[in-house]
């Protein structure tokens, strides 16, 4: 495992394209969105509730509804650090897969730039919380652009941002949704709007990192930690107790609709790289005889189209289960399966399946995020209660 984890760490550049992305936009002329509500984000909710704000970030792509998602450059930084870490390296690798998907989509989701600071001083004194009082500063600057929110897990880094007059939004409940954050979002500003249209909690994932590396659980708010990293995640209880354990079986649903979620990208990826390479950008096909996928304009694409796309390309290995079918959606097609209705040699069978798209088409993104998903898929089914058949 060290070695493959270095060789992670080496080869991974995502965050340095984050960081190239953020700077090109802050050159761009509609950098901001007038009359905008800035929402900033502290890196434990891109670990805890990544999904969450992924379907919130969705949900207001879809009505319009103005809000702009900030990341401070420090949590850019942070997620670097985190992904050093073993227990953490999937879930840090989740999230800056998405982040970096959303920047150059240039939509809901912004990276601070280097130059977008107010240059807060920071004491001597204070250096402990260095990255805490970055984040306020990112919160700083976005409130001479409208108003500004933060959205963090750490009551400390709250408190900071209330005293200077930035309202802030926690997660505060057992099964928390992008409608939640929407609604908490507008108390905040004392705004009325109706937020039906947002999402409820039984769309979105709530697998998310445990206190040991053994056991998962379902938490409402991460445990209080600081590392080398600089990182807080604070945990009061004021999300409720942590009595509700994370049932095994329910971990494995949750853990496969991030899969599901991440390998979107990564295989959306693959497959461009793969058309820019060879000059296969053609327009879609109007030919009814042409593959579906061809017929599709790309942006369109689903995990089953990229596959057969890249099979088309270099024939990839037969597994069973199907990979298009393991990688479903709910109502996408038939033959969907929750995770824990997939036998541990399905999941065996599928990751190689994944491993094997890696190393025909030498793309390290796939292999890379293998490595880090790999530890939490033996930890799941090493627990006590196996949740399904060996």
């Amino acid at each position: 495992m060290a070695t493959i984890m270095a060789r992670y760490n080496q080869n991974d550049d995502t965050l340095q394209r984050i960081d190239e992305v953020a700077n090109e936009d802050v050159r761009m002329k509609d950098a901001f969105v007038p009359d905008a509500v800035y929402l900033v984000v502290d890196t434990n909710i891109l670990l805890h509730y990544l999904a969450v704000l992924s379907r919130f970030s969705e949900d207001i792509e879809a009505h319009a509804f103005p809000v702009l998602i900030i990341v401070p450059n420090v949590v850019i930084s942070e997620l670097d650090g985190l992904k050093k870490r073993e227990e953490l390296l999937w879930f840090a690798s989740t999230a800056s897969t998405w982040l970096l998907e959303k920047v150059k989509g240039r939509k809901s989701v912004k990276v601070q730039a280097r130059r977008e600071t107010c240059d807060t001083p920071i004491a001597d004194s204070d250096y402990a919380r260095k990255n805490d009082l970055l984040i306020y500063d990112c919160c700083a600057f976005f409130r001479t652009k409208g108003n500004v929110v933060l959205l963090s897990a750490d009551k400390n880094l709250c408190i900071t941002c209330l005293a200077n007059g930035i309202p802030s939004v926690r997660p505060s409940i057992q099964r928390w949704s992008s409608r939640e954050l929407a609604r908490s979002l507008l108390a905040e500003l004392n705004y009325s709007h109706d937020v039906s249209y947002f999402r409820g909690h039984e769309d979105a994932s709530n697998f998310r990192p445990s206190r040991t590396l053994d056991v998962h659980r379902r938490l409402t708010a991460a445990p209080v930690q600081e590392d080398e990293d600089g990182m807080d995640i604070d945990d009061d209880g004021a999300a409720g107790d942590s009595k509700e354990d994370f049932i095994p079986t329910h971990a494995l649903d949750s853990l496969h609709m991030q899969v599901i979620d991440h390998f979107a990208i990564v295989l959306k990826d693959v497959a461009l790289r793969v058309r820019t390479a060879t000059g296969d950008l053609a327009p879609p096909s109007q030919s009814q005889h042409a593959p579906k996928y061809r017929q599709k304009d790309f942006r369109a694409w689903t995990i089953g189209d990229c596959l057969e796309y890249l099979d088309a390309k270099k024939r990839l290995g037969v597994s069973r289960p199907s990979l298009r079918v393991f990688l479903l959606r709910r109502n996408e097609d038939r033959g969907w399966r929750r995770g824990q209705d997939w036998s541990r040699q399905d999941w065996t069978n599928s990751l190689e399946a994944l491993e094997d798209v890696g190393t025909v088409f030498e793309d390290g993104f796939v292999l890379n995020s293998l490595a880090a998903l790999r530890p939490e898929v033996q930890n799941i089914f090493n627990t006590p209660m196996r949740p399904t058949g060996l």
